[in-house]
């Protein structure tokens, strides 16, 4: 038996890859720049019901990678254990970065404040 293709079917399709991918293990980054005006509150974590997380991550923190989570629109959030008090959280990789210092492509990143 052969199959044919249907002309209503289209290709998948390709998103860009904008966000940087982790590996559980690995360590990065919190990615939370001063904001250029006012006084910038925490790094904003929900928890699954969508309230916010009291928390005190700054810029530049370093964290370990415990997990990921893919989360189609939101994009994928990742659980982390900072490794100055071993405090966890989940957070989306939009706050995340590889590199301990702003590097030029991610000080021009889109953060959502």
């Amino acid at each position: 038996m052969s199959f044919e293709r249907s002309s209503h079917a289209r290709p998948p399709i390709q998103k860009k890859k904008t966000q940087p991918v982790f590996c559980v293990g690995w360590r990065a980054f919190v990615h939370w720049p001063p904001a250029p005006v006012g006084k910038a509150g925490p790094v904003p974590l929900l928890n699954a019901e969508g309230r916010q997380l009291a928390n005190d991550l700054a810029d530049g923190q370093e964290v370990e990678i415990l997990g990921w989570r893919p989360r189609s629109r939101e994009g994928t959030s990742y659980h982390i254990r900072r490794l100055l008090d071993r405090s966890e959280w989940w957070v989306e990789v939009s706050f995340l970065r590889r590199h301990s210092t702003l590097t030029p492509g991610a000080a021009n990143q889109d953060v959502n404040r």
